[in-house]
């Protein structure tokens, strides 16, 4: 195993068992072994400091570590010296958790590697994500489907956002005239891409999956009633600002069940 498949193992068991502190420790001492001693030492310190909370009685290892968490904490994350006290990220034991979003970008899919270790020193917060969406400028065609999943923060993440963009356009610009306006819809992913998407084991895992808004048409309806890994759909957002024709929306209730469908 290569040192970014390491890290992004000790990672997904850390945030596989949030409240146990042994995984991070363990990856305390992998990360002083491999230079990073500052990142060891912030999660040996938040872990210290949570394992004795209520029970310090303000002794001098207490104030030594609260001055230390600060010092390093303000190193790894000075984005946070911008903001208020009350309105910064809370850290716990290494980490900052949250409901993370996962935003696909260009640049993700362009350089899976690269995206990799930026998550590793950026955001391993989110190897807890919830949430997946589509990042603006980014349409998903079928190539990307399998870059996608091959993210190791990708792979379990369970509500897919796919939705196409929709914004307002004022047409004319004559300021004598009376002006329109017209609504603009921007796809996040092709007819094909959702064809792929269909067919990729990795869908099983999806219990949310919103495509409205991408002029999908009754080819991208049918792959999706085909496929045979979409069966822990409980959420299928498909129907505003997609074009079906015929018989195949009602072939999709019948494919999904009309309280999963939308």
């Amino acid at each position: 195993m290569d040192l970014l498949s390491q890290h992004e193992a000790f990672l997904r068991a850390i945030f596989d068992a949030p409240d146990d502190d042994t995984p991070r420790l363990v990856y305390a001492d992998f990360l002083q072994e491999n230079g990073e001693e500052d990142r060891a030492e912030l999660i040996r310190v938040q872990c210290e400091l949570a394992a004795n909370m209520g029970s310090w009685n303000h002794s001098d290892r207490y104030y030594q570590l609260a001055a230390r968490e600060e010092e390093l904490l303000d190193y790894f994350y000075p984005e946070r010296l911008e903001v208020e006290p009350h309105d910064r990220f809370s850290y716990e034991r290494g980490f900052r958790f949250a409901g993370e979003t996962f935003f696909v970008t260009a640049e993700a899919l362009a350089d899976l590697t690269a995206e990799r270790w930026r998550i590793i020193r950026h955001e391993p917060e989110l190897f807890h994500a919830e949430w997946l969406h589509v990042g603006p400028g980014v349409l998903l065609r079928p190539e990307h489907i399998d870059r996608l999943f091959s993210l190791p923060v990708v792979q379990r993440i369970a509500e897919w956002n796919l939705s196409g963009r929709v914004v307002e356009e004022l047409t004319g610009g004559d300021p004598d005239t009376f002006n329109l306006i017209d609504l603009v819809q921007t796809p996040a992913i092709t007819i094909a891409g959702v064809e792929t998407l269909a067919r990729h084991r990795g869908v099983r895992r999806i219990a949310t999956l919103d495509l409205r808004n991408n002029n999908l048409d009754n080819d991208a309806a049918r792959a999706l009633m085909k496929s045979p890994y979409l069966d822990n759909l409980k959420r299928l957002e498909l129907f505003e600002g997609n074009r079906f024709r015929g018989r195949v929306w009602q072939e999709v209730l019948e494919r999904f069940g009309e309280d999963v469908v939308g």
